[in-house]
């Protein structure tokens, strides 16, 4: 038996503004989502293949303006802009890429693309895009263009030169309607102010990282920024993630290092009231969840840090997700989407992944990798970081307006700025228990329908989200100079690993492993012992008959059984 429930709902005089700007995500090869409710749908009109960095681009009603990866940009109608074809990144293999408003001009974004750290023409630089330009689309308006001579501008540091870097991210102006554009490079944080005066092109605000590597000459690295902090010290964390491959062979202490700044964005500048660094845990992008309580690290396996609670002598972390068969090359990217759920890019997939519990750190934390089929599209290594939006100091911290026309949680407390609308088969059923919060009107239209034994609860009150994460005063001042050491136990993992190549073989077979070789046998199918000379880390196989072989290898750390297959 269903009861419905048609609720009246306070309604006080207000300017709408949708904010959705991120409704639309498009990534990988053709996959893309709209995010215009809770439940993200999949889309199927992607033109582009996105191997790191993308972005996408909304209006504020959510309509596609244009999407993005570090070579081309597309329009509405999924046709790459006339002069959208950026030269100085020729190479997609590029992290991230950032895009913002131009607060000088709401027709304009500035789009910023990252080299691969490789040197020549790959640099850091910006384009502009005005969606005034471009021909006519179907809906009367233009479809945007890249601003003629305002494209594949190399950005400069504070001495003139361009450089390298594959990571860039964006950061609210908390005095004002401007940016931040952090860029990290060599051994300094580039924060560079975009307002109404245009782009400080050369004259960034510097700060010193203090990182263990220098950026630049070892590549592979990204960076991201939280929320903004309920916190009188400092507004934002930004995390910087370097990690190494097999194929790269880099000093031991710089292996897979995660370090975490307390940032103020009144100034552009790092301060020292917090920071964390976490030694020997492989992140490809960070993530934080909503209310910057939680930071997660991954690229096979996935770690949640206790961001509020941990001090110099407890550093708190726990592992989410473990991988138990990482293909080779495999990679995780995490994204926040704009109401706050945590997604998981698993390279080569058709499915996007979700954090579940992401805003209780704990043991109810885990990763459900099946969350969204992408219905033909298929992830690659990068989601689209967020267009930030401008700060207005007073304004509603939370997303503004909702609509709901299914349930995806079971259990789920929403808070809205302004307006919650629910409708079409939006039903609740006995494993229910929600609450929605909103700070103007809650909306049950036809199609809203709750069951015997679900339970419901709404009321109107202002959005909070921030005081909700109270950061003890006595528990920051021991937050500085934490350190997480993961090492010894990542490069055990590292010496236990064996990798032979090439397989199958012909003449010679190749052993990579970091380990000292101490003694190598080789087996037939039958497990009968076959003489075979193996010099250092090289093995003669060519007198082999055609067929399988195991091999048994003992190193250092142990015993390592693999097996290849002689042509």
């Amino acid at each position: 038996m269903k009861k419905k429930y048609i609720i009246l709902s306070l309604i006080v005089p207000l300017l709408s503004f949708a904010q959705g700007e991120n409704d639309n995500w498009y990534f990988g090869n053709n996959a893309a989502l709209n995010f215009s409710s809770s439940t993200p749908v999949t889309l199927n009109n992607s033109n582009m293949q996105a191997l790191e960095g993308c972005g996408t681009v909304s209006d504020a009603s959510g309509k596609l303006l244009f999407y993005m990866n570090g070579q081309k940009i597309w329009n509405r109608q999924h046709q790459v802009m006339p002069n959208g074809t950026l030269i100085t990144q020729q190479n997609d293999s590029a992290q991230q890429l950032a895009i913002v408003k131009n607060p000088a001009n709401d027709n304009q974004y500035y789009v910023f693309t990252t080299g691969e750290n490789a040197g020549g023409s790959y640099h850091i630089s910006y384009s502009i895009v005005d969606m005034t330009l471009g021909s006519i689309g179907t809906n009367g308006s233009p479809l945007g263009d890249v601003l003629p001579g305002a494209k594949d501008i190399a950005v400069l540091d504070n001495l003139g030169n361009h450089f390298d870097s594959e990571a860039v991210t964006i950061i609210p102006n908390s005095t004002d309607q401007s940016f931040w554009v952090l860029i990290p490079n060599g051994t300094k944080l580039y924060s560079y102010k975009l307002g109404n005066q245009g782009f400080s092109n050369g004259a960034p605000v510097i700060s010193n990282l203090n990182f263990p590597v220098t950026f630049g000459i070892y590549k592979y690295f990204s960076v991201r920024q939280s929320p903004k902090l309920n916190n009188g010290y400092y507004s934002h964390y930004i995390c910087i993630s370097f990690w190494t491959d097999s194929q790269n062979p880099y000093p031991p202490q710089s292996y897979y290092v995660n370090k975490v700044y307390s940032f103020n964005s009144s100034t552009g500048q790092l301060t020292n009231d917090f920071s964390l660094q976490i030694n020997g845990l492989r992140a490809y992008v960070p993530e934080f969840n909503k209310d910057a309580s939680v930071l997660f690290l991954g690229y096979e396996n996935i770690h949640a840090v206790d961001l509020v609670n941990s001090t110099s002598s407890n550093v708190l972390h726990t592992e989410i997700y473990t991988e138990t068969n990482a293909p080779l090359h495999t990679g995780m990217t995490l994204q926040r989407n704009k109401y706050g759920d945590v997604y998981v890019s698993k390279s080569f997939s058709s499915f996007l992944g979700k954090v579940i519990n992401p805003d209780v750190y704990g043991s109810n934390m885990s990763v459900d990798f099946n969350a969204v089929n992408l219905g033909g599209g298929q992830t690659q290594y990068g989601l689209p970081q967020l267009l930030p939006m401008k700060e207005n100091s007073g304004g509603s911290p939370c997303i503004e307006n909702l609509l709901l026309t299914t349930e995806p949680n079971a259990s789920y407390y929403y808070e809205i700025g302004k307006n919650i609308t629910t409708k079409d088969r939006y039903i609740l059923s006995p494993k229910h228990d929600i609450i929605m919060q909103a700070g103007n009107s809650i909306n049950l239209l036809p199609g809203t329908s709750m069951e015997m034994g679900s339970k419901y609860h709404a009321f109107i009150a202002p959005c909070r989200k921030p005081e909700m994460v109270q950061r003890n005063a006595q528990v920051q001042s021991a937050q500085k100079g934490m350190f997480l050491e993961l090492d010894k136990k990542e490069r055990m993992q590292q010496k236990n690993n064996v990798e032979l190549f090439p397989n199958p073989a012909t003449d010679i077979l190749n052993i990579r492993t970091s380990a000292n070789i101490s003694e190598a046998e080789v087996f037939d199918i039958s497990g009968k012992k076959v003489n075979i000379v193996i010099n250092g880390n090289r093995m003669d196989v060519k007198s082999l008959p055609s067929g399988s072989y195991i091999i048994r290898i003992k190193t250092e750390t142990g015993v390592i059984t693999k097996q290849f297959i002689k042509k």
